[in-house]
């Protein structure tokens, strides 16, 4: 039970650190001064299940697909292109 505990914090604590403060979190106080914070409490809490449904399933299906190893190459590259892009895009 103890590994269980220890991967699930681990991810909690990941996840919660990638998305404080970024465009969901804006997006959810903008939201917020509008409409009933319930509603967008409940809102972002769906939109974020059902990314996360699909980024978790997707996962899945390419990990029978391509070795892990790749995988996590892969998605390195991404994220630093995507910072790349962030700096000097438009």
């Amino acid at each position: 039970m103890g590994g269980i505990l220890k991967e699930l914090f681990l991810i909690v604590g990941t996840i919660f650190l990638m998305e404080f403060a970024d465009k969901t979190q804006l997006a959810a106080m903008c939201f917020a001064t509008k409409y009933n914070p319930v509603t967008v409490y409940i809102g972002v809490i769906s939109g974020l299940a059902l990314a996360t449904l699909i980024s978790v399933a997707l996962g899945k299906i390419l990990c029978f697909v391509f070795p892990y190893r790749y995988l996590k190459i892969f998605v390195g590259i991404v994220f630093i292109g995507i910072g790349i892009w962030s700096i000097f895009g438009k």
